[in-house]
């Protein structure tokens, strides 16, 4: 009357089931740190960039970019990853 449905293997670490392609999802600490890792790389590309075109600081820029740098890395990670 009821078909009885296979039992299925779970992860032991997420408890989701355990697929050809099974991948256990990130935990929120390390999609923090790896998005604060990429807008770190941004920003800091952003100040060598800004060295090179305006190496005696003569644009009041600094903080613009920086910002623009860490918002790129940021978006560039995301786009990577998908």
């Amino acid at each position: 009357m009821f078909s009885r449905l296979p039992e299925m293997a779970t992860c032991p670490r997420c408890k989701g089931h355990l697929t050809e392609n099974h991948r256990c999802p990130r935990s929120r600490g390390r999609i923090a740190f790896e998005t604060g890792l990429a807008a770190l790389a941004g920003a800091l590309f952003m100040l060598v960039v800004l060295a090179v075109i305006d190496p005696h600081g003569q644009f009041g820029l600094d903080g613009l970019l920086l910002g623009v740098g860490a918002l790129a890395g940021i978006g560039i990670d995301r786009v990577i990853r998908r």
